[in-house]
Protein backbone atom coordinates (compact mmCIF):
# COMPACT_ATOMS: atom_id res chain seq x y z
CA UNK A 1 0.00 0.00 0.00
CA UNK A 2 0.99 3.65 -0.37
CA UNK A 3 1.76 4.99 3.10
CA UNK A 4 -0.07 8.14 4.17
CA UNK A 5 2.37 10.98 4.81
CA UNK A 6 2.16 14.15 6.89
CA UNK A 7 3.81 17.43 6.05
CA UNK A 8 6.04 18.73 8.85
CA UNK A 9 7.65 22.13 9.33
CA UNK A 10 10.47 22.28 11.89
CA UNK A 11 11.54 25.64 13.32
CA UNK A 12 14.72 25.95 15.36
CA UNK A 13 17.23 28.68 16.14
CA UNK A 14 19.91 29.34 13.54
CA UNK A 15 22.58 28.36 16.06
CA UNK A 16 20.93 24.93 16.47
CA UNK A 17 20.69 24.25 12.72
CA UNK A 18 23.49 21.63 12.65
CA UNK A 19 22.24 19.85 15.76
CA UNK A 20 18.70 19.79 14.36
CA UNK A 21 19.91 18.29 11.08
CA UNK A 22 21.93 15.65 12.94
CA UNK A 23 18.90 14.68 15.04
CA UNK A 24 16.63 14.54 12.00
CA UNK A 25 19.13 12.37 10.17
CA UNK A 26 19.29 10.00 13.12
CA UNK A 27 15.51 9.47 12.95
CA UNK A 28 15.71 8.47 9.28
CA UNK A 29 12.06 9.37 8.62
CA UNK A 30 12.02 12.90 7.13
CA UNK A 31 11.92 13.34 3.36
CA UNK A 32 13.26 16.89 3.19
CA UNK A 33 11.77 19.37 0.72
CA UNK A 34 13.96 22.46 0.15
CA UNK A 35 12.41 25.82 0.97
CA UNK A 36 15.15 27.59 -0.99
CA UNK A 37 17.20 26.39 -3.94
CA UNK A 38 20.09 24.35 -2.48
CA UNK A 39 23.45 25.88 -3.42
CA UNK A 40 26.81 26.67 -1.89
CA UNK A 41 30.44 25.58 -1.86
CA UNK A 42 29.88 22.77 0.64
CA UNK A 43 27.19 21.20 -1.54
CA UNK A 44 29.27 21.62 -4.71
CA UNK A 45 32.27 19.97 -3.04
CA UNK A 46 30.18 17.07 -1.69
CA UNK A 47 28.58 16.47 -5.09
CA UNK A 48 32.01 16.54 -6.73
CA UNK A 49 33.36 13.95 -4.28
CA UNK A 50 30.33 11.71 -4.77
CA UNK A 51 30.60 11.98 -8.56
CA UNK A 52 34.30 11.13 -8.44
CA UNK A 53 33.68 8.14 -6.18
CA UNK A 54 30.92 6.88 -8.46
CA UNK A 55 33.20 7.30 -11.48
CA UNK A 56 35.96 5.37 -9.70
CA UNK A 57 33.60 2.46 -8.95
CA UNK A 58 32.46 2.45 -12.56
CA UNK A 59 36.06 2.42 -13.80
CA UNK A 60 37.17 -0.55 -11.71
CA UNK A 61 33.84 -2.25 -12.41
CA UNK A 62 34.73 -2.29 -16.13
CA UNK A 63 38.00 -4.12 -15.50
CA UNK A 64 38.03 -7.79 -16.57
CA UNK A 65 36.71 -10.14 -13.89
CA UNK A 66 39.36 -11.59 -11.60
CA UNK A 67 41.98 -8.92 -12.29
CA UNK A 68 41.98 -7.39 -8.80
CA UNK A 69 45.09 -8.09 -6.74
CA UNK A 70 44.87 -9.23 -3.14
CA UNK A 71 43.49 -6.69 -0.64
CA UNK A 72 46.16 -4.79 1.17
CA UNK A 73 48.41 -4.25 -1.83
CA UNK A 74 47.59 -0.55 -1.72
CA UNK A 75 47.64 1.90 1.15
CA UNK A 76 45.91 5.20 1.78
CA UNK A 77 42.34 6.32 2.30
CA UNK A 78 39.32 5.67 0.11
CA UNK A 79 39.46 9.30 -1.06
CA UNK A 80 43.10 8.78 -2.13
CA UNK A 81 42.10 5.65 -4.04
CA UNK A 82 39.27 7.50 -5.79
CA UNK A 83 41.57 10.33 -6.88
CA UNK A 84 44.22 7.92 -8.12
CA UNK A 85 41.74 5.74 -10.03
CA UNK A 86 40.26 8.76 -11.81
CA UNK A 87 43.78 10.05 -12.63
CA UNK A 88 44.89 6.66 -13.96
CA UNK A 89 41.77 6.30 -16.08
CA UNK A 90 42.27 9.78 -17.57
CA UNK A 91 45.93 8.91 -18.28
CA UNK A 92 44.85 5.59 -19.80
CA UNK A 93 42.34 7.25 -22.13
CA UNK A 94 44.76 9.98 -23.21
CA UNK A 95 47.58 7.47 -23.65
CA UNK A 96 45.41 5.15 -25.72
CA UNK A 97 44.62 8.01 -28.09
CA UNK A 98 48.28 9.02 -28.23
CA UNK A 99 49.33 5.40 -28.83
CA UNK A 100 46.97 5.24 -31.80
CA UNK A 101 48.47 8.47 -33.16
CA UNK A 102 52.04 7.18 -32.66
CA UNK A 103 51.21 3.88 -34.35
CA UNK A 104 49.98 5.81 -37.37
CA UNK A 105 53.17 7.88 -37.36
CA UNK A 106 55.36 4.78 -37.15
CA UNK A 107 53.39 3.09 -39.93
CA UNK A 108 53.90 6.17 -42.12
CA UNK A 109 57.65 6.35 -41.34
CA UNK A 110 58.52 2.65 -41.70
CA UNK A 111 58.49 2.62 -45.55
CA UNK A 112 60.91 5.59 -45.49
CA UNK A 113 63.45 3.75 -43.35
CA UNK A 114 65.46 5.15 -40.46
CA UNK A 115 67.21 8.47 -41.08
CA UNK A 116 67.60 11.78 -39.30
CA UNK A 117 65.56 14.61 -40.89
CA UNK A 118 67.99 17.14 -39.30
CA UNK A 119 70.82 15.75 -41.45
CA UNK A 120 68.67 16.24 -44.56
CA UNK A 121 68.16 19.86 -43.53
CA UNK A 122 71.92 20.25 -42.99
CA UNK A 123 72.58 18.92 -46.51
CA UNK A 124 70.16 21.50 -47.94
CA UNK A 125 72.09 24.24 -46.16
CA UNK A 126 75.23 22.83 -47.85
CA UNK A 127 73.56 23.02 -51.28
CA UNK A 128 72.47 19.39 -51.59
CA UNK A 129 68.71 19.08 -52.03
CA UNK A 130 67.12 15.82 -50.85
CA UNK A 131 63.45 15.12 -51.59
CA UNK A 132 61.19 12.17 -50.75
CA UNK A 133 58.73 10.69 -53.29
CA UNK A 134 56.30 7.84 -53.70
CA UNK A 135 55.33 6.17 -56.96
CA UNK A 136 53.24 3.21 -58.04
CA UNK A 137 55.41 0.13 -58.54
CA UNK A 138 56.47 -0.34 -62.17
CA UNK A 139 55.70 3.26 -63.19
CA UNK A 140 58.77 5.17 -62.02
CA UNK A 141 59.45 8.29 -64.16
CA UNK A 142 62.90 9.00 -65.55
CA UNK A 143 65.31 10.60 -63.11
CA UNK A 144 66.66 14.06 -64.10
CA UNK A 145 70.35 14.38 -64.99
CA UNK A 146 72.61 14.97 -62.03
CA UNK A 147 70.09 13.56 -59.56
CA UNK A 148 70.83 10.46 -57.49
CA UNK A 149 67.94 8.13 -56.53
CA UNK A 150 67.81 5.69 -53.63
CA UNK A 151 64.99 3.26 -52.92
CA UNK A 152 63.81 3.47 -49.27
CA UNK A 153 61.03 0.86 -49.02
CA UNK A 154 57.54 -0.04 -50.13
CA UNK A 155 54.00 -0.36 -48.80
CA UNK A 156 51.48 -2.29 -50.83
CA UNK A 157 51.83 -1.20 -54.45
CA UNK A 158 53.58 2.04 -53.53
CA UNK A 159 57.34 2.54 -53.75
CA UNK A 160 59.15 5.15 -51.62
CA UNK A 161 62.46 6.77 -52.65
CA UNK A 162 64.80 9.62 -51.94
CA UNK A 163 66.23 11.80 -54.73
CA UNK A 164 69.26 14.04 -54.14
CA UNK A 165 70.92 16.62 -56.37
CA UNK A 166 72.84 19.88 -56.25
CA UNK A 167 70.35 22.68 -56.37
CA UNK A 168 66.60 22.57 -56.91
CA UNK A 169 65.06 20.01 -59.26
CA UNK A 170 61.61 18.80 -60.27
CA UNK A 171 60.41 15.21 -60.46
CA UNK A 172 56.97 14.10 -61.80
CA UNK A 173 55.86 12.03 -58.78
CA UNK A 174 54.06 12.57 -55.48
CA UNK A 175 56.39 14.38 -53.10
CA UNK A 176 56.30 13.46 -49.40
CA UNK A 177 56.91 16.12 -46.75
CA UNK A 178 60.05 15.63 -44.68
CA UNK A 179 59.22 13.86 -41.36
CA UNK A 180 59.57 15.90 -38.20
CA UNK A 181 61.72 13.26 -36.49
CA UNK A 182 63.48 9.92 -37.11
CA UNK A 183 61.59 6.61 -37.12
CA UNK A 184 63.70 5.45 -34.16
CA UNK A 185 62.49 8.36 -31.99
CA UNK A 186 58.82 7.59 -32.75
CA UNK A 187 59.32 3.88 -31.97
CA UNK A 188 61.06 4.69 -28.68
CA UNK A 189 58.28 7.07 -27.63
CA UNK A 190 55.63 4.47 -28.51
CA UNK A 191 57.44 1.79 -26.51
CA UNK A 192 57.85 4.13 -23.53
CA UNK A 193 54.17 5.11 -23.62
CA UNK A 194 53.08 1.48 -23.83
CA UNK A 195 55.24 0.68 -20.80
CA UNK A 196 53.65 3.48 -18.78
CA UNK A 197 50.19 2.41 -19.97
CA UNK A 198 50.89 -1.16 -18.79
CA UNK A 199 52.00 0.23 -15.42
CA UNK A 200 48.76 2.22 -15.13
CA UNK A 201 46.72 -0.89 -15.94
CA UNK A 202 48.62 -2.84 -13.29
CA UNK A 203 48.01 -0.14 -10.69
CA UNK A 204 44.31 -0.02 -11.57
CA UNK A 205 44.06 -3.78 -11.06
CA UNK A 206 45.68 -3.30 -7.68
CA UNK A 207 43.25 -0.55 -6.75
CA UNK A 208 40.30 -2.73 -7.79
CA UNK A 209 40.88 -4.63 -4.55
CA UNK A 210 39.77 -1.46 -2.73
CA UNK A 211 36.24 -1.61 -4.20
CA UNK A 212 34.55 -2.38 -0.82
CA UNK A 213 36.21 0.66 0.78
CA UNK A 214 35.20 2.84 -2.18
CA UNK A 215 31.61 1.56 -2.00
CA UNK A 216 31.53 2.56 1.65
CA UNK A 217 33.00 5.94 0.70
CA UNK A 218 30.23 6.38 -1.90
CA UNK A 219 27.63 5.74 0.82
CA UNK A 220 29.38 8.22 3.11
CA UNK A 221 29.48 10.91 0.41
CA UNK A 222 25.88 10.22 -0.57
CA UNK A 223 24.91 10.93 3.04
CA UNK A 224 27.03 14.07 2.98
CA UNK A 225 25.38 15.32 -0.22
CA UNK A 226 21.92 14.75 1.27
CA UNK A 227 22.92 16.56 4.45
CA UNK A 228 24.42 19.51 2.54
CA UNK A 229 21.34 19.72 0.34
CA UNK A 230 19.03 19.70 3.36
CA UNK A 231 21.17 22.35 5.09
CA UNK A 232 21.30 24.58 2.00
CA UNK A 233 17.55 24.14 1.42
CA UNK A 234 16.54 25.43 4.86
CA UNK A 235 15.01 28.88 5.03
CA UNK A 236 16.23 31.53 7.46
CA UNK A 237 14.08 34.25 9.01
CA UNK A 238 16.11 36.35 11.38
CA UNK A 239 17.45 34.12 14.19
CA UNK A 240 15.25 31.21 13.13
CA UNK A 241 15.86 28.39 10.64
CA UNK A 242 13.02 26.46 8.97
CA UNK A 243 13.03 22.95 7.51
CA UNK A 244 10.13 21.30 5.73
CA UNK A 245 9.44 17.74 4.66
CA UNK A 246 7.21 14.67 4.85
CA UNK A 247 7.07 11.85 7.39
CA UNK A 248 4.91 8.70 7.59
CA UNK A 249 1.71 9.42 9.49
CA UNK A 250 2.38 6.55 11.90
CA UNK A 251 5.65 8.21 13.04
CA UNK A 252 4.17 11.62 13.87
CA UNK A 253 3.75 10.86 17.59
CA UNK A 254 7.41 9.94 18.05
CA UNK A 255 8.38 12.93 15.91
CA UNK A 256 6.46 15.26 18.23
CA UNK A 257 8.33 13.77 21.18
CA UNK A 258 11.65 14.43 19.43
CA UNK A 259 10.65 18.04 18.72
CA UNK A 260 9.72 18.55 22.37
CA UNK A 261 13.07 17.14 23.55
CA UNK A 262 15.05 19.26 21.09
CA UNK A 263 13.07 22.44 21.74
CA UNK A 264 11.81 22.86 18.19
CA UNK A 265 8.57 24.46 17.08
CA UNK A 266 6.69 21.91 14.99
CA UNK A 267 3.78 22.24 12.58
CA UNK A 268 2.14 19.06 11.28
CA UNK A 269 -0.42 19.29 8.45
CA UNK A 270 -1.89 17.18 5.67
CA UNK A 271 -0.33 17.71 2.22
CA UNK A 272 -2.38 19.95 -0.04
CA UNK A 273 -3.84 18.61 -3.28
CA UNK A 274 -1.35 20.64 -5.35
CA UNK A 275 1.80 19.56 -3.54
CA UNK A 276 4.16 16.98 -5.01
CA UNK A 277 4.35 14.35 -2.29
CA UNK A 278 6.85 11.45 -2.38
CA UNK A 279 5.61 7.88 -2.53
CA UNK A 280 6.44 5.35 0.18
CA UNK A 281 5.36 1.79 -0.60
CA UNK A 282 4.90 -0.85 2.08
CA UNK A 283 4.14 -4.15 0.43
CA UNK A 284 3.11 -7.46 1.97
CA UNK A 285 5.99 -9.93 2.13
CA UNK A 286 4.63 -12.05 -0.75
CA UNK A 287 4.39 -9.00 -3.06
CA UNK A 288 7.73 -7.44 -2.10
CA UNK A 289 9.81 -9.20 -4.81
CA UNK A 290 8.17 -7.03 -7.50
CA UNK A 291 9.76 -3.97 -5.90
CA UNK A 292 13.10 -4.93 -7.45
CA UNK A 293 11.54 -4.76 -10.93
CA UNK A 294 10.00 -1.35 -10.18
CA UNK A 295 13.46 -0.11 -9.20
CA UNK A 296 15.02 -1.62 -12.33
CA UNK A 297 12.62 0.01 -14.79
CA UNK A 298 12.23 3.10 -12.59
CA UNK A 299 8.45 3.23 -12.23
CA UNK A 300 6.55 4.26 -9.11
CA UNK A 301 2.88 5.16 -8.59
CA UNK A 302 2.14 8.71 -7.52
CA UNK A 303 1.21 9.50 -3.91
CA UNK A 304 -2.46 9.97 -4.84
CA UNK A 305 -2.54 6.93 -7.12
CA UNK A 306 -3.10 3.31 -6.11
CA UNK A 307 -0.56 0.62 -5.34
CA UNK A 308 -0.98 -2.06 -8.04
CA UNK A 309 2.04 -4.12 -6.96
CA UNK A 310 0.03 -7.28 -6.21
CA UNK A 311 -1.79 -7.18 -9.55
CA UNK A 312 1.48 -6.43 -11.35
CA UNK A 313 3.22 -9.43 -9.75
CA UNK A 314 0.37 -11.90 -10.37
CA UNK A 315 -0.23 -11.05 -14.01
CA UNK A 316 3.44 -10.54 -14.91
CA UNK A 317 4.20 -14.00 -13.50
CA UNK A 318 1.50 -15.47 -15.77
CA UNK A 319 2.75 -13.46 -18.77
CA UNK A 320 6.36 -14.52 -18.08
CA UNK A 321 5.33 -18.18 -18.03
CA UNK A 322 3.36 -17.91 -21.28
CA UNK A 323 6.07 -15.99 -23.15
CA UNK A 324 8.90 -18.33 -22.14
CA UNK A 325 6.48 -21.25 -22.33
CA UNK A 326 8.90 -24.12 -21.70
CA UNK A 327 9.33 -26.17 -18.52
CA UNK A 328 12.95 -26.89 -19.45
CA UNK A 329 13.72 -23.20 -19.67
CA UNK A 330 11.96 -22.67 -16.35
CA UNK A 331 14.28 -25.24 -14.78
CA UNK A 332 17.30 -23.41 -16.25
CA UNK A 333 16.07 -20.08 -14.84
CA UNK A 334 15.42 -21.68 -11.46
CA UNK A 335 18.81 -23.39 -11.32
CA UNK A 336 20.67 -20.22 -12.34
CA UNK A 337 18.70 -18.18 -9.79
CA UNK A 338 19.57 -20.53 -6.94
CA UNK A 339 23.21 -20.82 -8.08
CA UNK A 340 23.70 -17.05 -8.28
CA UNK A 341 21.99 -16.58 -4.92
CA UNK A 342 24.52 -18.92 -3.30
CA UNK A 343 27.35 -16.97 -4.94
CA UNK A 344 25.92 -13.53 -4.10
CA UNK A 345 24.70 -13.89 -0.54
CA UNK A 346 25.27 -10.19 0.25
CA UNK A 347 23.10 -9.02 -2.68
CA UNK A 348 19.46 -7.95 -2.11
CA UNK A 349 17.13 -10.95 -2.01
CA UNK A 350 14.28 -9.34 -3.99
CA UNK A 351 15.49 -10.08 -7.55
CA UNK A 352 16.23 -13.72 -6.69
CA UNK A 353 12.79 -14.22 -5.12
CA UNK A 354 11.15 -12.62 -8.14
CA UNK A 355 13.03 -14.89 -10.55
CA UNK A 356 12.13 -17.91 -8.41
CA UNK A 357 8.43 -17.03 -8.75
CA UNK A 358 8.78 -16.49 -12.51
CA UNK A 359 10.71 -19.75 -12.94
CA UNK A 360 8.18 -21.86 -11.01
CA UNK A 361 5.30 -20.35 -13.00
CA UNK A 362 7.16 -21.14 -16.23
CA UNK A 363 7.73 -24.74 -15.15
CA UNK A 364 4.03 -25.14 -14.30
CA UNK A 365 2.90 -23.66 -17.63
CA UNK A 366 5.43 -25.79 -19.54
CA UNK A 367 4.17 -28.94 -17.83
CA UNK A 368 0.52 -28.05 -18.53
CA UNK A 369 1.25 -27.30 -22.20
CA UNK A 370 3.55 -30.33 -22.57
CA UNK A 371 6.58 -28.28 -23.65
CA UNK A 372 10.03 -29.39 -22.49
CA UNK A 373 12.97 -27.97 -24.49
CA UNK A 374 10.64 -27.91 -27.53
CA UNK A 375 10.72 -31.70 -27.82
CA UNK A 376 8.09 -33.31 -30.03
CA UNK A 377 7.11 -35.40 -27.01
CA UNK A 378 7.98 -34.47 -23.43
CA UNK A 379 9.69 -37.18 -21.34
CA UNK A 380 7.23 -39.87 -20.26
CA UNK A 381 7.08 -38.91 -16.53
CA UNK A 382 6.01 -35.38 -17.48
CA UNK A 383 3.27 -36.26 -19.96
CA UNK A 384 0.70 -36.89 -17.24
CA UNK A 385 0.63 -33.13 -16.48
CA UNK A 386 -0.19 -32.13 -20.05
CA UNK A 387 -3.62 -30.60 -20.78
CA UNK A 388 -4.59 -31.47 -24.35
CA UNK A 389 -6.82 -28.36 -24.58
CA UNK A 390 -3.66 -26.19 -24.58
CA UNK A 391 -2.29 -28.03 -27.62
CA UNK A 392 -4.84 -26.25 -29.84
CA UNK A 393 -3.62 -22.83 -31.04
CA UNK A 394 -7.15 -21.41 -31.15
CA UNK A 395 -7.70 -22.39 -27.53
CA UNK A 396 -4.50 -20.62 -26.46
CA UNK A 397 -5.48 -17.50 -28.44
CA UNK A 398 -8.86 -17.62 -26.71
CA UNK A 399 -7.11 -17.89 -23.35
CA UNK A 400 -4.87 -14.90 -24.15
CA UNK A 401 -7.70 -12.49 -24.94
CA UNK A 402 -9.67 -13.89 -22.00
CA UNK A 403 -6.73 -13.05 -19.73
CA UNK A 404 -6.66 -9.60 -21.30
CA UNK A 405 -10.34 -9.05 -20.54
CA UNK A 406 -9.83 -10.15 -16.94
CA UNK A 407 -6.73 -7.97 -16.55
CA UNK A 408 -8.44 -4.83 -17.87
CA UNK A 409 -11.61 -5.60 -15.93
CA UNK A 410 -9.57 -5.67 -12.72
CA UNK A 411 -8.51 -2.10 -13.54
CA UNK A 412 -12.07 -0.85 -14.04
CA UNK A 413 -13.62 -2.75 -11.11
CA UNK A 414 -10.83 -1.45 -8.86
CA UNK A 415 -11.57 2.09 -10.05
CA UNK A 416 -15.28 1.49 -9.45
CA UNK A 417 -14.58 0.53 -5.84
CA UNK A 418 -12.33 3.57 -5.36
CA UNK A 419 -15.06 5.93 -6.64
CA UNK A 420 -18.04 4.03 -5.20
CA UNK A 421 -19.59 7.20 -3.72
CA UNK A 422 -19.69 9.08 -7.04
CA UNK A 423 -21.24 8.70 -10.49
CA UNK A 424 -17.81 7.84 -11.82
CA UNK A 425 -18.34 4.35 -10.36
CA UNK A 426 -21.24 3.88 -12.81
CA UNK A 427 -18.93 4.87 -15.68
CA UNK A 428 -16.33 2.34 -14.51
CA UNK A 429 -18.97 -0.38 -14.40
CA UNK A 430 -19.83 0.65 -17.94
CA UNK A 431 -16.19 0.40 -19.02
CA UNK A 432 -16.09 -3.12 -17.55
CA UNK A 433 -19.05 -4.07 -19.75
CA UNK A 434 -17.35 -2.43 -22.74
CA UNK A 435 -14.19 -4.46 -22.06
CA UNK A 436 -16.13 -7.72 -22.23
CA UNK A 437 -17.96 -6.49 -25.31
CA UNK A 438 -14.59 -6.07 -26.99
CA UNK A 439 -13.57 -9.53 -25.80
CA UNK A 440 -16.62 -11.17 -27.38
CA UNK A 441 -16.13 -9.11 -30.55
CA UNK A 442 -12.47 -10.14 -30.79
CA UNK A 443 -13.41 -13.76 -30.18
CA UNK A 444 -15.98 -13.61 -32.98
CA UNK A 445 -13.54 -12.04 -35.45
CA UNK A 446 -10.52 -14.20 -34.65
CA UNK A 447 -12.01 -17.54 -33.70
CA UNK A 448 -15.38 -17.52 -35.45
CA UNK A 449 -17.32 -17.90 -32.20
CA UNK A 450 -20.72 -16.14 -32.27
CA UNK A 451 -21.29 -13.03 -30.20
CA UNK A 452 -23.56 -14.15 -27.30
CA UNK A 453 -27.02 -12.69 -27.64
CA UNK A 454 -27.56 -12.52 -23.89
CA UNK A 455 -24.70 -10.02 -23.62
CA UNK A 456 -26.11 -7.49 -26.12
CA UNK A 457 -28.27 -5.63 -23.50
CA UNK A 458 -25.31 -5.54 -21.13
CA UNK A 459 -23.11 -4.08 -23.88
CA UNK A 460 -25.70 -1.38 -24.66
CA UNK A 461 -26.16 -0.50 -20.96
CA UNK A 462 -22.40 -0.33 -20.52
CA UNK A 463 -21.97 2.06 -23.45
CA UNK A 464 -24.82 4.27 -22.17
CA UNK A 465 -23.28 4.32 -18.67
CA UNK A 466 -19.94 5.41 -20.11
CA UNK A 467 -21.53 8.09 -22.29
CA UNK A 468 -23.61 9.58 -19.47
CA UNK A 469 -21.26 9.32 -16.50
CA UNK A 470 -17.65 9.30 -17.79
CA UNK A 471 -17.36 13.04 -17.07
CA UNK A 472 -18.87 14.80 -14.01
CA UNK A 473 -21.32 17.52 -14.98
CA UNK A 474 -19.20 20.28 -13.40
CA UNK A 475 -16.24 19.30 -15.63
CA UNK A 476 -18.16 19.00 -18.90
CA UNK A 477 -17.07 22.47 -20.05
CA UNK A 478 -13.40 21.58 -19.94
CA UNK A 479 -13.53 17.83 -20.66
CA UNK A 480 -16.26 17.61 -23.33
CA UNK A 481 -13.60 16.43 -25.78
CA UNK A 482 -13.60 13.02 -24.03
CA UNK A 483 -17.12 12.45 -25.40
CA UNK A 484 -16.10 13.55 -28.90
CA UNK A 485 -13.17 11.11 -28.78
CA UNK A 486 -15.27 8.20 -27.44
CA UNK A 487 -15.41 6.29 -30.79
CA UNK A 488 -11.62 6.35 -30.99
CA UNK A 489 -11.37 5.30 -27.35
CA UNK A 490 -13.63 2.31 -28.03
CA UNK A 491 -11.44 1.31 -30.98
CA UNK A 492 -8.39 1.66 -28.78
CA UNK A 493 -10.00 -0.64 -26.19
CA UNK A 494 -10.55 -3.24 -28.88
CA UNK A 495 -6.85 -2.95 -29.79
CA UNK A 496 -5.91 -3.33 -26.14
CA UNK A 497 -7.74 -6.67 -25.95
CA UNK A 498 -6.01 -7.86 -29.13
CA UNK A 499 -2.61 -6.80 -27.78
CA UNK A 500 -2.74 -9.73 -25.35
CA UNK A 501 -2.37 -12.03 -28.34
CA UNK A 502 1.33 -11.18 -28.17
CA UNK A 503 1.52 -13.77 -25.37
CA UNK A 504 0.47 -16.44 -27.86
CA UNK A 505 2.65 -15.10 -30.68
CA UNK A 506 5.81 -14.87 -28.61
CA UNK A 507 5.26 -18.29 -27.07
CA UNK A 508 4.78 -19.89 -30.50
CA UNK A 509 7.79 -18.04 -31.95
CA UNK A 510 10.04 -19.29 -29.14
CA UNK A 511 8.74 -22.85 -29.52
CA UNK A 512 9.25 -22.84 -33.29
CA UNK A 513 12.77 -21.40 -33.02
CA UNK A 514 13.79 -23.98 -30.42
CA UNK A 515 12.18 -26.74 -32.48
CA UNK A 516 14.14 -25.66 -35.57
CA UNK A 517 17.44 -25.97 -33.70
CA UNK A 518 16.39 -29.37 -32.36
CA UNK A 519 15.63 -30.51 -35.92
CA UNK A 520 18.99 -29.24 -37.18
CA UNK A 521 20.80 -31.16 -34.46
CA UNK A 522 18.80 -34.36 -35.02
CA UNK A 523 19.30 -34.21 -38.79
CA UNK A 524 23.05 -34.03 -38.22
CA UNK A 525 22.83 -36.97 -35.85
CA UNK A 526 25.13 -38.35 -33.17
CA UNK A 527 26.67 -41.18 -35.19
CA UNK A 528 30.26 -40.17 -34.36
CA UNK A 529 31.93 -37.94 -31.74
CA UNK A 530 32.46 -35.00 -34.13
CA UNK A 531 28.85 -34.95 -35.30
CA UNK A 532 27.70 -35.40 -31.73
CA UNK A 533 29.80 -32.41 -30.61
CA UNK A 534 28.48 -30.20 -33.43
CA UNK A 535 24.89 -31.25 -32.74
CA UNK A 536 25.35 -30.51 -29.03
CA UNK A 537 26.76 -27.06 -29.90
CA UNK A 538 23.75 -26.36 -32.15
CA UNK A 539 21.36 -27.29 -29.34
CA UNK A 540 23.30 -25.28 -26.74
CA UNK A 541 23.65 -22.14 -28.87
CA UNK A 542 20.10 -22.34 -30.24
CA UNK A 543 18.40 -22.79 -26.90
CA UNK A 544 20.71 -20.23 -25.28
CA UNK A 545 19.73 -17.64 -27.88
CA UNK A 546 16.07 -18.52 -27.46
CA UNK A 547 16.28 -18.09 -23.69
CA UNK A 548 17.91 -14.68 -24.14
CA UNK A 549 15.26 -13.56 -26.65
CA UNK A 550 12.53 -14.78 -24.32
CA UNK A 551 13.94 -12.76 -21.43
CA UNK A 552 14.00 -9.62 -23.60
CA UNK A 553 10.43 -10.33 -24.75
CA UNK A 554 9.25 -10.46 -21.14
CA UNK A 555 10.78 -7.07 -20.40
CA UNK A 556 9.42 -5.50 -23.58
CA UNK A 557 5.99 -7.13 -23.84
CA UNK A 558 5.13 -8.68 -20.48
CA UNK A 559 5.96 -5.49 -18.60
CA UNK A 560 4.22 -3.38 -21.25
CA UNK A 561 0.86 -5.14 -20.72
CA UNK A 562 1.02 -4.10 -17.06
CA UNK A 563 2.70 -0.71 -17.29
CA UNK A 564 0.83 0.51 -20.37
CA UNK A 565 -2.42 -1.30 -21.27
CA UNK A 566 -3.50 -2.01 -17.69
CA UNK A 567 -2.27 1.36 -16.42
CA UNK A 568 -4.13 3.28 -19.14
CA UNK A 569 -7.40 1.60 -18.20
CA UNK A 570 -6.68 2.12 -14.53
CA UNK A 571 -5.67 5.77 -15.03
CA UNK A 572 -2.26 5.15 -13.49
CA UNK A 573 0.45 7.56 -14.67
CA UNK A 574 3.38 6.20 -12.61
CA UNK A 575 4.10 9.79 -11.65
CA UNK A 576 5.62 9.04 -8.24
CA UNK A 577 8.84 10.38 -6.82
CA UNK A 578 10.61 8.06 -4.35
CA UNK A 579 10.45 8.71 -0.63
CA UNK A 580 14.08 9.34 0.33
CA UNK A 581 14.40 10.29 4.00
CA UNK A 582 17.40 12.11 5.38
CA UNK A 583 19.40 9.28 6.93
CA UNK A 584 22.87 7.92 7.47
CA UNK A 585 24.21 4.66 6.15
CA UNK A 586 25.91 2.35 8.66
CA UNK A 587 29.56 3.29 9.16
CA UNK A 588 30.71 -0.32 8.82
CA UNK A 589 33.73 -0.60 6.59
CA UNK A 590 34.14 3.12 6.01
CA UNK A 591 37.64 4.41 5.63
CA UNK A 592 38.56 7.86 6.72
CA UNK A 593 38.45 10.24 3.78
CA UNK A 594 41.24 12.69 3.29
Amino acid sequence: MIVRLKKVTVICTESDREQALASLRDTGTVHVVPLTTPAGDALTTAVSRLTGAGDALSIIGRLPAGTALHPGTTGGSAADHVRRIVELDAFRQNSSEKCASLQQEVAALEPLGSFDPDQVKALRDAGVVVKLYKVVQGSMPDVPDGVVVRRLGSSGREEFMALAGRGEFQYPATEIPLPRRPLKAAIEELASLRGRLAGAEEELRSLAACAPAIEAYVAEQSDEVALCRARAGMAQQGPLALLQGFVPADTVASFRELAAREGWALLVTDPSDTEQVPTLLRMPAWVRPIESLFQLIKILPGYREADVSASFLIFLSIFFAMIIGDAGYGLIFLGLTWFLRRKMRSAPAGPFRLMTIFSICTIVWGLLSGTFFAMVEAPAPLRCFKIDWLADSQNVMHLCIFLGAIHLSVAHIWNMLRTINSTLAIAQAGWTAVTWTMFFAARAMLLGKPFPGWFVPIAILGLVAVLLFMTPVKRLKTEWVNHAMLPLTLMSNFGDILSYLRLFALGVAGLQLAGAFNSMALSLGFSNPLKGLIAALIIFIGHGMNVALGAVSVLVHGVRLNALEFSMHFGLEWAGIPYQPLTKHPAKGLQKAA
